[in-house]
């Protein structure tokens, strides 16, 4: 399934917006595994419609996987080399031995809220009460464990949804009391009454540093793929810019690519994606940390082999930084 089909008259346009970007030069094909089916995702889903993934000679073959877990068993496989993800399973494959890295960080922070029936209205009263998360191990996992353990909360059944669409699908029938959902999917649920139990900034304050959303890497690849990882890297952020400067595009990309026909949905959607995304991708040293820190503390991971690894053994910044010596990132945001 590929949901970023657009309407036949945008064609038109972007061949006036980009005459440089179509297929005359040979484009290396990319697999481009991808997650989640939302507003962090936007950046890709841009970068492909607008061909900006052409113009530097790649072509992206963005697949919707949804769970960063299943991600990382198809790069394992050898199905992929590169992905769009962040967050507990990238540590938990390095310490696991693999070598799938973190090289650019779009959302270097919580972007999640807790999504509750509007019967539910503090967090003493999720006691007892079943959240849908994407899977173990992931963006949601993390976030709900954080907020249990800082809460001392009790008996609260976690369970695995898949993807968000199917984890509101869950709320919305019954079937959860709430879910650890992103944008715009809380935008929606907020309009249908549902209450936002947890904010972002409610689990920032939490303390944990974190990734939401970024590009991967098997590290082994990237070494020998130099210039293709960074060229990617390249259209991303050309794509997060493209996306603050034409705001009709990026709504109408927004309702097709979800489907959102709500007006207000739709600006703050855009408000958003503008608000959020990083002009600088680089991964910080200290999110990785932390994350590290609170995965041992909740058990994700083994306490003694995290400390025995290095924080570089989790990520590589010499690709962004390439960008930036060149003066590649203040052109773009010039």
């Amino acid at each position: 399934m590929k949901p970023f089909t657009l309407v036949v008259n945008f064609v038109a346009a972007l061949a006036l917006i980009f005459p440089n970007a179509g297929p005359a030069q040979e484009l290396t094909k990319v697999p481009f595994p991808y997650g989640p089916l939302g507003l962090n995702s936007l950046p890709f889903i841009v970068a492909k419609e607008t061909r900006l993934f052409e113009k530097h000679g790649l072509a992206v073959d963005m697949v919707y996987v949804g769970a960063s877990a299943v991600m990382v068993q198809s790069m394992l496989s050898g199905s992929a080399h590169l992905a769009a993800f962040g967050g507990p399973a990238v540590i938990t494959n390095v310490l696991s031995g693999g070598d799938i890295i973190q090289i650019a960080a779009l959302l270097p922070y919580f972007t999640q809220s807790v999504m509750v029936r509007a019967d539910i209205r503090d967090l003493r009263a999720l006691q007892g009460k079943k959240i849908g998360i994407t899977r173990f191990g992931s963006v949601t996992d993390f976030a709900l464990r954080t907020l249990v353990e800082r809460n001392n909360l009790k008996d609260v059944s976690t369970l695995q949804m898949g993807g968000f669409p199917e984890a509101v699908a869950a709320l919305i029938r019954g079937a959860i009391d709430g879910a650890v959902l992103s944008p715009p999917h809380t935008f929606r649920l907020l309009k249908e009454g549902y209450r936002e139990l947890v904010s972002p900034k409610d689990l920032r304050a939490l303390g944990s540093g974190f990734i939401s959303q970024g590009i991967v890497a098997r590290r082994s690849y990237a070494v020998t793929h130099r210039d293709l990882v960074v060229r990617l890297i390249k259209a991303t952020v050309e794509a997060t810019k493209f996306i603050s400067a034409n705001e009709d595009f990026t709504k109408r990309l927004i309702g097709k690519y979800l489907g959102i026909t709500d007006a207000e949905v739709l600006r703050q959607s855009f408000s958003y994606v503008t608000e959020n995304f990083a002009k600088d991708p680089s991964v910080p040293e200290n999110v990785v940390q932390s994350m590290v820190q609170r995965m041992a503390q909740l058990n994700m991971i083994d306490a003694k082999a995290a400390q025995s690894t290095p924080t570089s053994a989790y990520y590589d910044n010499s690709f962004v930084n390439e960008l930036k010596q060149s003066g590649f990132l203040d052109s773009v945001w010039k």
